[in-house]
């Protein structure tokens, strides 16, 4: 019985786990997520609040590393049943620089999809932006929509771009060989495509 508990029992990294939304994840996963067996947190700037985190029943495991070192990746996925890659560079005020904005959105999604292959971790979940949908041609806002709607956005500025390309990328790997079978968008206990 012991067994067979044990085997149900999940592994989910959260990349960029110390960010806003990575943190929220993190602590919905712990409340959440009954078949939580393990968590671990990958970020560049671990969060002192992670040290409580590992007091509880599930084991919490903070990375430290970098999602543009595929070597920092595709340690921190090896044996992770889920990912979701939260991870990202924020710049809507023009402060970072569009090389670097590129590198952290976009290569570094590319390095996670391609540990995820590499691994064969079943389910990936990228977490992209508003500014992905909008504002369309014409200068409309995009309202009312859901995965299936169409759109046809205009960005100028890298930030938008950068999620824009690293959401194609994880569109464009969804089943390839050892790949997740679907999932972009998730909520806890309803899966998108199937239940690990």
């Amino acid at each position: 019985m012991a067994d067979s508990a044990q085997a149900q029992k999940l592994v989910y990294l959260v990349t960029g786990g110390c960010g806003f939304l990575g943190e929220h994840v993190v602590r919905m996963l712990l409340q959440r997520e009954p078949r939580l067996g393990e968590l671990r947190v990958f970020d560049r700037h671990l969060g002192p609040w992670l040290e409580e985190l590992k007091t509880g029943p599930v084991r919490v495991t903070a990375i430290q590393g970098d999602v543009t070192e595929a070597h920092e990746v595709a340690a921190a996925v090896a044996g992770a049943h889920v990912v979701i890659h939260t991870a990202g560079l924020v710049d809507v005020f023009g402060r970072a620089s569009p090389e670097t904005i590129h590198e952290v959105n976009v290569q570094g999604t590319r390095n996670v999809i391609e540990a995820c292959v590499q691994t064969g971790t079943q389910f990936l979940v990228y977490t992209s932006s508003m500014e992905v949908v909008g504002p369309n041609t014409k200068g409309h806002p995009f309202y009312r929509g859901n995965e299936d709607t169409l759109y046809e956005a205009v960005h100028r500025h890298p930030y938008p771009c950068s999620k824009a390309l690293a959401e194609r990328l994880v569109l464009e790997a969804n089943g390839r060989e050892a790949m997740w079978p679907g999932c972009m968008c998730w909520q806890p206990g309803n899966w998108s495509g199937g239940q690990p």
